[in-house]
């Protein structure tokens, strides 16, 4: 843009800097060096610095700066008349950006200086040259610099390689190959362990939250983070960059089994969602079918959901029907509601009520809780952050004592004072937990307020269902029940009754109690 413009600056000696750097991986000193390298040259040019903008790891390439657009908003009521910045690169490296914000100082009547690049009067020709040379050396810099950081970041993918982006759970060693971070891998597979075992997400975040656990980036848990980590299929082992997948090519942290159960406990908790949201839509909230999610169809093996119809004469039923025979590709009949829950609810009184049952499932559910609670990684991995947490304490307090003194490193040993706390009540926990013995006799005791349980109140029978059922696969004939602990599925004769005979519930109920 080779052409003189006429501007009338200002006559005075104000002055404002603007200092950026536009990478994390940037020292912090460079705004440092930029803002003493400012104030020397204002000093050595008799102007007098009213204010100073900055923007930190963000780009040139775009003019989407705070700190950049509050300059330019405010230039014109300060009315300096320089603005000091180290080169025509930090002011951008976009080419039009830099001449409508260069344009925009100018017509408030203020010039621009560059610390480390010599720019002679800006109204001559060879000035605008000059200014023009380099703005086109900022912009093909800064493309050149995109294309080769592409192109090795694309190197890195294909050979399974950090590429900057740090999950949780691995470390990166001296060839840059992912490796499994003993301290914090323990918390990926408790989050794992956890959510598939039925916890929900909001109590995993308080957990590790309570903790005083961090993500990646320093930051509390959300169920955002929680559900990133819970569908990130690197914890299988399976590198992902854009369209690169590499299987195997980092090390897994959980067995598929397990990620497969968390993607299908995400698929069940949708369809809940999904079906309460239809009830409501239909004005049937009063019936809840709350054998979904426990339902499966033992002909095609697809979820069974709740849905109403209505009669001829305007009376509306419920029933449970397989996903897949109201799409027309399975023949499983639906089944009435009432019909279904009431086999369920005579199922669960019936095993409850036998003793033996209970024995039998104590010694399950005892081996099961010995086997599954080894908490003994998840605690080191705590022991490990406390260790850090105290080192880092250790070093404020030496850089203090030795006069050091700042309201940031005040702040900093406050905040590693509160994590301290959350860790140390979070290990005594873990530890409480492990100390604990679960025994036969114990759960059988735990198993007894089971016994003649009230199943027509909503909140036990959830309860037991959840605790004892694992699926139910429904058939024409029968149905069969699989149980968390048990080795084998039972398999119970499909008992059919009309919705409406009351007779028969009356005595299906009571010869189940």
């Amino acid at each position: 843009m080779l052409f003189l413009k006429k501007y009338k600056y200002n006559d005075n000696n104000l002055a404002i800097c603007y200092y950026r750097f536009s990478s994390h991986a940037q020292n912090e000193a460079s705004i440092d060096q930029q803002r003493e390298q400012a104030k020397f040259f204002a000093q050595t040019h008799d102007l007098k610095i009213i204010k100073e903008y900055s923007d930190e790891a963000i780009s040139g390439t775009t003019d989407n700066r705070p700190g950049f657009q509050q300059m330019l908003s405010e230039v014109a009521k300060l009315k300096p008349s320089t603005l000091i910045v180290w080169k025509v690169d930090r002011l951008g490296r976009d080419r039009t950006n830099i001449a409508i914000a260069k344009d925009t100082l100018r017509r408030a009547g203020c010039r621009v200086k560059y610390v480390a690049e010599t720019v002679a009067n800006e109204d001559t020709p060879e000035s605008q040259f000059t200014e023009a040379m380099l703005e086109s050396m900022a912009e093909f810099y800064s493309a050149q610099l995109r294309v080769n950081v592409m192109r090795g970041m694309r190197y890195n993918a294909e050979h399974a390689l950090y590429n900057g982006h740090k999950t949780l759970g691995y470390a990166v060693d001296g060839e840059k190959h992912y490796v499994i971070d003993e301290e914090t891998a323990p918390v990926v597979r408790r989050i794992f362990e956890q959510y598939a075992s039925g916890v929900p997400m909001q109590q995993i975040m308080n957990e590790l939250n309570d903790a005083g656990i961090k993500t990646t980036r320093g930051n509390e848990f959300t169920i955002n983070s929680l559900r990133h980590i819970l569908h990130n299929r690197a914890y299988i082992g399976e590198y992902h960059y854009n369209d690169i997948v590499i299987p195997d090519g980092m090390p897994s942290i959980i067995p598929c089994e397990l990620f497969k159960t968390a993607q299908e406990r995400f698929e069940l908790n949708r369809r809940i969602k999904c079906h309460k949201s239809s009830t409501m839509a239909k004005n049937v909230s009063e019936s809840r079918f709350w054998l979904t999610g426990k339902l499966y169809c033992g002909k095609c093996g697809e979820s069974m959901h709740g849905l109403s119809g209505t009669s001829k004469t305007g009376a509306t039923h419920y029933y449970y029907a397989c996903n897949n025979h109201r799409k027309h590709k399975c023949t499983l009949k639906n089944i009435p509601q009432h019909q279904m829950e009431l086999n369920v609810i005579s199922i669960l009184k019936t095993f409850l009520n036998d003793s033996e049952n209970l024995a039998s499932l104590a010694v399950d559910i005892a081996n099961y809780h010995k086997s599954r609670n080894d908490n003994s990684a998840f605690i080191a991995s705590l022991e490990e952050m406390l260790k850090q947490n105290e080192k880092q304490i250790t070093n404020i307090v030496n850089a203090i004592a030795n006069g050091a003194m700042s309201s940031a490193l005040t702040d900093k040993l406050q905040q590693l004072e509160i994590e301290k706390g959350s860790l140390t009540d979070a290990i005594e926990v873990e530890q409480a937990k492990a100390r604990l013995i679960v025994d036969e006799h114990s759960v059988k005791e735990y198993f007894k307020q089971y016994a003649n349980a009230n199943l027509d109140d909503a909140e036990i029978r959830d309860s037991v269902l959840n605790y004892f059922v694992d699926k139910i696969y429904v058939y024409d004939d029968k149905i069969t029940v699989t149980g968390c602990f048990s080795g084998e599925p039972t398999e119970i004769p499909f008992t059919e009754f009309s919705e409406f005979d009351c007779e028969t519930v009356s005595s299906i109920l009571k010869s189940a109690m």
